[in-house]
């Protein structure tokens, strides 16, 4: 989102159809469809600028070159005048290229999309305040290429708006989040998660009759729209919903919501921080301290926090059973002090077990009290995050995580890089290089640096030059060799020879990877794919569906679904690889590697007008993909000339350029 001080002359909205104002509030009136289509897809283009030729194609594809350029070029005009009479300077001409000015447009969805990564719930409120109806509503301009685009962007801003409000929905109380669960119905009826999200927020406001009732509403609406029944997860709701016993009503956790109602996220208690020093002021700071982490987890939707701090606990009773339900893990505490220093001692008890999942120690002065408090809090969530989900997969991260900045900073961009978005991966190789500027023989910043170079070529967001390829790979062969037994790291440095085009050296990696931990998802999921290139089909189709099984709904869910589309086109089972690759751009609108094969897979079985929406979805995304450059080269070939002659055919079928 641009800073608040920049002087905007225009707004564009373009969530309930086409507007645009000036910066006093009056609307700009302009001539005809095909100005204000410019103005929008300029809008939403990367720089908001686009080559001429692209435009004249989007709007004019129907006409030979020229009748299509003198059409942008009348266009252009009119639309010029048209601004120019409300005092509007916004569009630019720089030789091949037409955009708009960034310093003198506001763009709605623009602040839609930069403001759903905030974390707060009033910041979140603010940005889906923003959506006030689907992208370009009822703006049909008759071009097939611009209608296309327009409706993939409409399909992929409604599928993040509607993650979002989910995302929001676990952030507010239980009676709040159910308004955003009715909201997110009421706009996509058949959305099934959605159904959950209601029927675990209704027990969380006392009305389990009703959450039955909801499974009831989801089965039928399901049925009646695509003659299926709910999905194993739904059902195992209503079954525990129909079998459990009611909680104590009074049982409230810190998020709002009655803990263990929010079946398949882990719950959290937060215990006293001890104060061992023996000086009674350490108390505020010790108090303080929970009451800041107790906060900082909270604001995380994937997790229950039970606060230490409820009447419970003056009863004397176990925090962490919290009126008779024990919560999964534990986070305690201590604080020590030496002259002018504490010490914070932090540690996350795995309470089935009993055995540490993490600690870690925090050094620091309380004249800095509050900043130093936010320090920790900020680096809990950060390692209670990752620790959480490598323990969801059964991996133990065996790398030394050094010392405390350097095990922030590699947190950090650990972070930013499971939100796998072109941005994301950016800021992750940043954190992980400050990371290792600080400590260069560091294993776990390494390993972290190579992925998120690795993971940049394959979004888009850095070329895959030499220069990044070999850097990715000897990173990754540092990390393997400082702990060889590591799986994390076999897998990194897998992924780093798949970006040179070695296959059979990753298969290599990977396999180790397995042997070392048959449980780590990502090992299969990489086995998934790689196999799949190589034409293996059952063990592809196989190991990916072991690692859909093992990773049950994680962050990266969605490139396990794109490894089995890899090798269900592999096997020319086109019209299952079409339902995985829709279910993959869903997921993650921005990987533009799934949305490829989304592409071709629609061409193969037949769906001309999908894959040529495909298609857009890309280029939008990244313009310069063309048949010459997208395999090899963005993406990874498969072995088999038969395949890989089949997939570019099918890309070139659904409209990839020539160049």
């Amino acid at each position: 989102m641009r800073n608040a001080d920049s002087v905007a002359a225009c707004r564009i909205s373009l969530f309930g159809g086409f507007r645009i104002e000036e910066e006093a509030g009056g609307s700009v009136w302009l001539t005809g469809k095909r100005g204000p289509a410019i103005l929008a897809y300029l809008a939403r283009c990367p720089g908001m600028a686009s080559p001429r030729e692209r435009l004249a194609d989007l709007l004019w594809g129907d006409s030979d070159g020229e009748h299509s350029r003198n059409s942008l070029r009348q266009t252009l005009s009119v639309l010029r005048r048209d601004l120019s009479r409300a005092g509007a300077d916004i569009i630019h001409s720089r030789k091949d290229l037409i955009g708009l000015r960034p310093d003198a447009v506001r763009v709605d969805v623009e602040d839609f999309e930069a403001g759903l990564s905030a974390r707060s719930a009033s910041e979140l409120e603010t940005a889906l305040a923003l959506y006030t109806g689907p992208f370009l509503d009822g703006f049909y301009v008759g071009s097939n290429a611009f209608d296309d685009w327009a409706a993939s962007e409409r399909e992929r801003l409604l599928s993040r708006a509607l993650g979002s409000m989910e995302k929001l929905a676990h952030l507010v109380d239980a009676e709040s989040g159910l308004a955003v669960a009715d909201r997110i119905l009421a706009m996509e009826p058949t959305r099934e998660e959605s159904y959950r999200l209601k029927m675990e927020l209704l027990v969380a406001c006392g009305q389990r009759d009703k959450a039955l009732r909801t499974f009831e509403s989801c089965r039928s609406v399901l049925k009646k729209e695509f003659g299926v029944d709910v999905s194993s997860e739904t059902r195992a709701l209503w079954q525990s919903l129909l079998s459990a016993a009611e909680f104590p009503s009074t049982l409230q956790s810190a998020n709002g919501v009655p803990a263990g109602q929010r079946q398949g996220r882990p719950s959290i208690s937060v215990a006293d921080i001890v104060n061992l020093t023996g000086e009674r002021g350490d108390d505020f700071f010790a108090k303080g301290l929970v009451h800041d982490i107790t906060t900082a987890l909270s604001e995380v939707a994937d997790y229950v926090v039970l606060s230490a701090l409820a009447p419970v606990e003056k009863n004397g009773e176990d925090p962490r059973s919290m009126g008779g339900l024990r919560a999964r893990y534990t986070l305690s505490g201590s604080i020590q002090r030496s002259g002018d220093q504490l010490r914070v001692n932090i540690q996350l008890v795995d309470a089935a077990g009993g055995h540490n999942v993490w600690a870690q120690k925090f050094d620091g002065y309380p004249e800095n009290a509050l900043e130093f408090q936010d320090r920790i809090a900020r680096s809990v969530v950060l390692a209670v995050s990752l620790e959480l989900q490598l323990t969801n997969w059964k991996v133990r991260d065996k790398s030394p995580p050094g010392a405390p900045e350097v095990r922030r900073l590699v947190n950090e961009a650990l972070m930013k890089y499971f939100e796998m978005t072109r941005d994301s991966l950016l800021v992750s190789k940043e954190l992980a290089e400050k990371a290792l500027s600080i400590a260069p023989e560091n294993a776990r910043a390494k390993r972290t640096l190579s992925i998120a170079v690795s993971m940049g070529i394959a979004f888009g967001s850095l070329p895959g030059t030499r220069e990044h390829v070999e850097r990715a790979i000897q990173l990754a062969e540092d990390a393997v060799r400082a702990v060889p037994d590591d799986e994390i790291a076999r897998c990194i440095l897998s992924f780093a020879y798949l970006c040179d085009g070695r296959p059979d050296e990753a298969i290599v990696e990977c396999r180790h990877a397995v042997s070392l931990n048959p449980s780590y998802p990502s090992g299969h999921g990489d086995l998934g794919e790689l196999y799949g290139l190589c034409g293996q089909v059952s063990e592809a189709v196989r190991e990916a569906n072991e690692a859909i099984r093992l990773g049950a709904h994680d962050v990266i869910d969605f490139w396990r679904h794109h490894g089995l589309a890899v090798a269900l086109f592999a096997g020319a089972d086109d019209r299952r690889a079409l339902e995985v690759a829709r279910r993959v751009v869903r997921t993650k609108p921005g990987f533009v590697r799934g949305a490829l094969y989304w592409a071709a897979t629609a061409s193969a079985t037949g769906n001309r007008e999908e894959a040529s929406r495909a298609i857009h979805h890309c280029l939008s995304q990244l313009p310069h993909l063309n048949m010459g450059n997208v395999c090899p080269g963005f993406l990874p070939r498969y072995v088999k000339d038969d395949h890989h002659a089949r997939f570019l055919e099918m890309l070139s079928r659904a409209g990839l350029p020539n160049s």
